[in-house]
C-alpha cells in the first residue's frame, strides 16, 4: 500500500540529506530496542535521527497495517464515518493520516505523543500536507 502522496513527499524531504550509512546505523539501533522491548527509561525515538529511521523503515509498513484495519472496518461497517480521532503514543501521525485517507470528513483529532522529536517531525509532515 503506498503511502499518500503529501506524507510520502514530506517523508522524502526529511530524508534527503540524512547519510545513508547513518540511516542504516539509527534503524538497526531502533529495531534492536523495539526487538528486545527494551525498557531503560529512554524513549525508542528520543533523538531526531531515530524518528527519521522509522520514518524511513517502520512508517510504511505501518501505515500499511492501519489502513487495512481501517479498510476492515469501512468494510463491515460502510455507514461509520467518524469524526474524531483519539490516538495515545501517536509517533508522527501515523494513525491519522491513515483515517484521513480513508475519512476525508474527519473534523479533529487529538494526539498524543511523549517524544518531543516525534512531535516536531509530525508537526512538519502535517504542515507540508496543509
Amino acid at each position: 500500500m503506498e503511502l499518500p502522496i503529501p506524507l510520502r513527499q514530506g517523508v522524502d524531504r526529511l530524508l534527503e540529506k540524512v547519510p545513508l550509512p547513518t540511516l542504516k546505523q539509527a534503524a538497526k539501533t531502533l529495531s534492536d530496542r523495539y526487538r528486545a522491548e527494551l525498557r531503560d527509561g529512554r524513549l525508542h525515538m528520543a533523538e531526531e535521527i531515530a524518528v527519521k529511521a522509522y520514518l524511513a523503515t517502520r512508517l510504511p509498513a505501518t501505515y500499511a497495517a492501519v489502513r487495512a484495519s481501517l479498510d476492515a472496518v469501512s468494510e463491515a461497517r460502510p455507514d461509520h464515518a467518524p469524526k474524531t480521532l483519539l490516538d495515545v503514543g501517536a509517533g508522527p501521525g501515523t494513525v491519522l493520516w491513515a483515517a484521513l485517507d480513508l475519512w476525508p470528513d474527519l473534523e479533529q483529532a487529538v494526539l498524543i505523543e511523549a517524544s518531543a522529536a516525534v512531535r516536531r517531525v509530525g508537526a512538519a509532515l502535517a504542515a507540508e500536507a496543509m
